[in-house]
């Protein structure tokens, strides 16, 4: 029986476009900590409001694991956010002891402000490049997404 593999990765192309990938994410990361402060949300904020947009409403000890930090950290956090408007508490109906964390439609609004600057952003940028250099973008991004679901299917489960 034949054995077929694909072939191992190009690490110094790898390299190559990563490097060049740098500047332009580390500006996407500075612009996009700026929108998080001006709307007065901090970036673990963020990270709760694109979870549940994902997820939908969770349990607060999940949305604790999601998070990385400890349940009481996750409700003071939560808290801060429910005065604000961006996400509400419940009970499970099913379970009482279970509390339900959901975004709010102040909440949903929000994310879709802070997404609409950034397809403007990304609009204005990839408008910067000629018709082809679109077409070979959009082939490039189209690949590195089925690469990306490859490797997915392959990848073992961690434990946190």
């Amino acid at each position: 029986m034949t054995t077929t593999s694909a072939a191992p990765p190009d690490t110094g192309a790898a390299s190559q476009i990563i490097e060049a990938l740098a500047p332009l994410l580390a500006h996407h990361r500075r612009r996009w900590a700026a929108r998080c402060q001006a709307y007065g949300l901090s970036i673990i904020g963020f990270q709760v409001l694109a979870l549940l947009e994902m997820h939908g409403a969770i349990p607060m000890s999940r949305l604790a694991e999601e998070l990385d930090v400890a349940l009481p950290n996750a409700t003071g956090i939560i808290k801060r956010m429910a005065e604000r408007g961006l996400v509400e508490r419940a009970h499970d109906d099913e379970d009482r002891r279970v509390v339900r964390v959901d975004l709010t439609d102040e909440g949903r609004k929000l994310i879709g402000e802070m997404e609409a600057g950034r397809r403007q952003r990304m609009t204005a940028l990839i408008g910067a490049l000629d018709a082809s250099q679109q077409r070979r973008l959009l082939q490039a991004v189209r690949d590195l997404h089925a690469a990306a679901r490859t490797l997915e299917q392959h990848e073992e489960p961690t434990t946190t």
